[in-house]
């Protein structure tokens, strides 16, 4: 995303952060069903999210970069 077009960025923040972050709530509740019945298969779920979580702010960050640079 190199300029600031409207169209593009509602397209890069639905395909991108909002469809991350629908992921991210699904694999919580997965780590919710899991947890009390398979400790360690929660840790390795836990710890997916966490990498998961990572990326997804690291994509928002460039989106805002992005904004930022195309507005000044």
């Amino acid at each position: 995303m190199s300029s600031l077009d409207p169209e593009r960025l509602a397209n890069e923040l639905h395909d991108g952060v909002i469809q991350e972050i629908s992921a991210l709530l699904l694999q919580l509740e997965t780590y919710q069903r899991i947890l009390k019945k398979d400790p360690e298969a929660a840790q390795t779920e836990l710890d997916r999210i966490k990498k998961q979580i990572r990326k997804t702010l690291r994509n928002l960050r460039g989106i805002l970069t992005t904004l930022r640079n195309s507005q000044g």
